[in-house]
């Protein structure tokens, strides 16, 4: 019969001797739960010397999360403490993606307090690898970071500094420069909605993410869950966005002149979320909306489409950041628009259609860069027009979109099938869309597909609604409405990016069905 063990703070560390000696690893992994319950800003660098002594890796973690969360308020109460850290645990926490509280201005300071309080210049080198001089504007670089004592003492110092200043000189090249040291920090994930069209047909130029305040109401206070972000230069409906390096790209669509009247456009702009500003980039060389959009190594590829003049283009281009330069790549054999497209397996892969002749499209054509080439594989099950791709592992979904019945009059699509990339084989999902959804944006995150937005041919309106598909567990995939937009809209493009610096989204409410909120 087992005995209880009485664990509390002045015999925790004999416990965790006698485990340690008799390898006792369940009584190892109860003291750190225990320890962890009891990390404070008081005792958390005792309980990490601990951690290291018995090799705790859960408590290590816990320490390292804490200080991430905590520093910038124990700089103010306990800056002796910080100031003290071990090298190994300062270089965890200046290396972690979720350091938000403090900026890269400040996190280099700190990096400088240290070394400068115990003389601990032998760490220099290596402890200035883990400051992300290019989150830093130039104006600081030069006078902050440059023009530094240590820095000018330091040759590898130097050049961190110099990598930054020419990556911030190198405007339009950033997304394939980018490394550890120019990423972001942030939170999390979160999902993000770009422009769009509403009912009273303005085009929306505003980006928003989804930031709940309220868990219990995230399925119900529409305009509370999202926040918005610096808007568009110009507000465009079913135009496309890709992402590359964390930056956010925003290619052609319909866009609304002074006169009234809307036609396709061939500009484009490029979003920093470090700064929250947008940046033209050279526009497409034909103009494009219900066309396709993908990100594949260094270059963007815009596909088909529609013209200003509504003509169906097979015309293919691809955009290369360092040169901020669109070229035509090989064409389609025919010209089309409305379809739909996703980057799986390094490669691009569209989906259906209609041709310039109007005739709707069951297709499956995927793009090879190396050979620049357009290849053939087996068709869909159905035509679909203005339906949506994603890929989760390695299998593309098709969702959503229209096509004809005998009479040529349109009607939903609320099948799902699925494409194994391995077995060039289509199979008909044993599960549907809750409603049929035409012109959405689509965005994929922790093996969820989001279908967001659209247009419904049966009532004739945009709609505000977010279909989940889950297929995280094979044989128990599910589909269910998530969050509400903040207004109806078709033409909306969507996508996962790091949420802002200063939020930490409860994806929660995204994830999982409302009945099930709060129970994971």
């Amino acid at each position: 019969m087992g005995k209880e063990i009485l664990l509390e703070p002045g015999v925790v560390q004999d416990v965790l001797a006698a485990g340690s000696h008799l390898q006792l690893l369940e009584l190892l992994n109860l003291c750190s739960h225990y320890l962890i319950q009891e990390l404070n800003i008081f005792n958390y660098l005792d309980l990490y010397r601990l951690a290291d002594l018995f090799n705790l890796t859960l408590l290590e973690k816990a320490v390292i999360d804490f200080l991430v969360k905590h520093l910038s308020e124990l700089l103010k109460s306990r800056p002796e403490d910080v100031l003290t850290l071990p090298y190994c645990l300062l270089q965890e926490v200046l290396k972690s993606d979720r350091l938000t509280s403090l900026s890269e201005e400040q996190i280099w300071q700190l990096a400088v307090r240290w070394l400068e309080h115990s003389c601990h210049y032998q760490y220099m080198d290596e402890l200035l690898q883990y400051i992300r001089f290019g989150l830093m504007d130039v104006d600081t670089l030069h006078t902050v970071a440059l023009s530094h004592p240590l820095v000018q003492a330091s040759e590898t110092a130097t050049a961190l500094v110099n990598e930054a200043l020419e990556y911030h000189q190198s405007i339009y090249a950033q997304p394939v420069w980018q490394t550890r040291r120019t990423k972001p920090r942030f939170q999390s994930d979160t999902l993000y909605i770009i422009g769009g069209k509403k009912r009273e047909v303005c085009k929306v130029k505003e980006l928003r993410y989804f930031n709940p305040v309220d868990q219990e109401n995230a399925l119900i206070a529409a305009i509370a869950n999202w926040s918005e972000l610096a808007p568009m230069p110009v507000g465009r409906s079913h135009h496309c966005v890709a992402v590359m390096g964390d930056f956010l790209f925003v290619a052609g669509g319909e866009v609304e002149h002074a006169s009234g009247r809307t036609c396709a456009v061939r500009t484009a702009c490029r979003y920093d979320p470090r700064s929250n500003s947008w940046a033209e980039i050279a526009p497409m060389k034909n103009c494009r909306e219900h066309f396709v959009l993908g990100a594949m190594d260094e270059y963007l590829y815009a596909v088909g489409g529609r013209n200003e003049l509504r003509q169906v283009l097979p015309t293919v281009e691809r955009y290369c950041p360092k040169k901020n330069k669109w070229t035509f790549v090989q064409s389609f054999d025919r010209s089309l628009s409305c379809h739909a497209g996703y980057v799986a397996d390094g490669l691009l892969w569209i989906s259906g259609g209609v041709t310039n002749t109007a005739q709707y499209q069951n297709r499956l054509m995927v793009y090879e860069p190396n050979q620049n080439k357009w290849i053939s594989r087996s068709p869909m099950l159905q035509r679909r027009v203005y339906h949506s791709m994603a890929a989760v592992h390695r299998k593309l979904y098709v969702l959503g979109g229209n096509d004809l019945d005998y009479n040529n009059d349109r009607i939903l699509v609320r099948h799902i099938d699925s494409y194994n990339i391995d077995t060039d084989q289509w199979t008909r999902c044993n599960f549907n869309l809750l409603t049929g959804q035409n012109e959405s944006g689509i965005a994929v995150h922790n093996e969820r597909i989001y279908l967001v937005g659209g247009y419904s041919i049966w009532t004739n309106e945009p709609l505000a609604c977010i279909q989940v598909l889950d297929v995280s567990r094979e044989g128990k995939e599910e589909v269910f409405y998530g969050p509400t937009l903040p207004f109806a809209s078709n033409g909306i493009a969507a996508c996962f990016l790091p949420a802002p610096y200063f939020t930490c989204p409860n994806l929660q409410t995204l994830q999982v069905p409302h009945h099930r909120i709060g129970t994971i």
